[in-house]
């Protein structure tokens, strides 16, 4: 006897009906999700009132229901096919649109939007990263050719005198002392010559070299001990 009365309970749960609703002659409407339920929709007026508040169509209440490819018109609730798209409109004639494609069409600018976004944004960060270094003085650290006992000087070149050697020279000829006088070339440390300032490394180490020859030392032995590298004053 449970049986039967657990068929009927069953039975007489009220239908529920989920569509999808488009405007009538608005592409840029991506349709709006109603759901039926007989218990509270009991009729097809009823159901045009819950659409009107759903969609809030410019025209105002809703007064027609219509299939999205043909225009056919609905006028029962019994004709809604749970899971499929309509068009309301209002007193105005069905406008024909491709309104299956609408959803479709709003999503690729979306989809665009979020590749693009990043790109723009990674390129800006990327460039200001590459700007900031060039606005940054070259640090270079100087050892006197031959003294392996003198410190190392730090000497800072702005990026804009790096394309002009015989400046950069007289800045070094500041900072070593040489027992030649100034300094004429700059060699790195296990002795190539350094021609101009785009060779120059930021935090590399080179050799002042006076008119006598390069005097290859085992310079990097002072770079074991920190306190010899004295900051330049002023």
């Amino acid at each position: 006897m449970s049986s039967p009365g657990a068929k009927g309970s069953c039975l007489s749960q009220p239908m529920v009906k989920s569509v999808l609703v488009y405007r009538n002659g608005d592409p840029f409407f991506p349709g709006r999700r109603i759901v039926v339920n007989e218990k509270k929709v009991s009729n097809f007026e009823v159901f045009l009132k819950e659409v009107t508040g759903g969609v809030k169509a410019p025209f105002g209440a809703v007064r027609n229901i219509y299939t999205p490819r043909g225009g056919h018109r609905i006028r029962q609730l019994e004709e809604l096919q749970s899971g499929e798209q309509y068009v309301a409109g209002g007193r105005e004639a069905f406008k024909k649109l491709n309104y299956l494609d609408i959803g479709e069409t709003k999503k690729k600018p979306a989809e665009f939007n979020n590749e693009v976004k990043p790109v723009t944004h990674s390129r800006i960060n990327v460039s200001a990263r590459f700007r900031k270094p060039l606005q940054e003085p070259c640090t270079i650290f100087l050892i006197a050719n031959g003294d392996l006992i003198g410190p190392v000087m730090r000497l800072l070149i702005p990026r804009k005198t790096l394309n002009q050697w015989d400046h950069i020279l007289e800045m070094v000829t500041e900072k070593v002392t040489l027992r030649s006088g100034a300094v004429h070339r700059l060699y790195t440390l296990d002795g190539k010559l350094v021609q101009n300032g785009s060779d120059l490394e930021n935090g590399q180490f080179y050799v002042a070299v006076g008119r006598d020859k390069f005097k290859k030392l085992p310079y990097g032995d002072l770079l074991f001990s920190k306190s010899t590298i004295r900051r330049p004053q002023g």
